[in-house]
């Protein structure tokens, strides 16, 4: 796999969140999975597109930036069943799926930490050189 190609799954996070904006309306923008999406888009981007990203001090690669998109992902997932375990107003159902989200939010926060500290198990070749510092 190619750095280039987080591009266009972080377009694909975006056009989704757009696509549940459309379908039903923009208050969807707001709420806690659609932000992690919106996030981790954001960072997949970012990573499909620059070799590494400065604010101020402190240096992003673009491995950190893939990680950070794929663990803000993970989190989507569990998030979306946490408010009602929270509560106490969980059925059965949504503490099965809780537990099920979770275990694959593990695998795909391990790809997105691996990536981001050097690809021993997943490889991703860079591809990308242009640098950006805010």
């Amino acid at each position: 796999m190619k750095q280039s190609q987080f591009l266009y799954l972080g377009l694909l996070d975006l056009l989704l969140i757009a696509g549940l904006a459309a379908v039903f309306g923009p208050a969807v923008l707001v709420s806690s999975p659609i932000v992690l999406m919106g996030l981790a888009g954001l960072g997949a981007i970012l990573a499909g597109t620059v070799s590494a990203l400065s604010l101020g001090p402190i240096t992003l690669s673009w491995r950190h930036l893939v990680g950070l998109s794929y663990v803000t992902f993970a989190l989507m997932w569990p998030v979306t069943y946490a408010p009602e375990i929270v509560a106490g107003t969980a059925s059965g159902q949504d503490l099965f799926l809780f537990v099920v989200a979770t275990v694959g939010a593990f695998s795909l926060a391990f790809y997105g930490v691996d990536i981001a500290r050097g690809g021993r198990h997943f490889s991703v070749q860079q591809n990308v050189e242009r640098v950006i510092g805010l």
